[in-house]
């Protein structure tokens, strides 16, 4: 296990709960979904839409900048220096002359 998931393991309430969702018993990731749910119900009923809003606008933004990362990746690679062939072009055909009729 690596040094920062014990960290993560460490920090009271938070890293107790996911370290039982991903150790604990078969039915512990679904208390740990029920208790995210009431956590986000209870934060919405404090803060209302604004909430609402933010959360929708920061995954809008994930959204995004994850298909920006899949889709360009080949415009961050270093092997790709030279630009690929365009394979929609129709390759030249090979004229055969025509029969005469008899």
């Amino acid at each position: 296990m690596s040094f920062l998931k014990k960290a993560f393991y460490q920090i009271p309430v938070i890293g107790w709960l996911v370290k039982d969702a991903a150790h604990g018993s078969p039915e512990a990731p679904y208390f740990f979904l029920f208790n995210a749910v009431v956590v986000g119900a209870a934060l919405i009923y404090t803060f209302g839409y604004p909430l609402v809003i933010t959360v929708a606008v920061a995954g809008a933004f994930a959204g995004i900048a994850g298909l920006v990362v899949l889709t360009a990746g080949d415009a961050f690679d270093k092997r790709a220096k030279q630009p690929a062939t365009d394979v929609r072009r129709a390759k030249t055909a090979t004229v055969r002359p025509l029969k005469k009729a008899a």
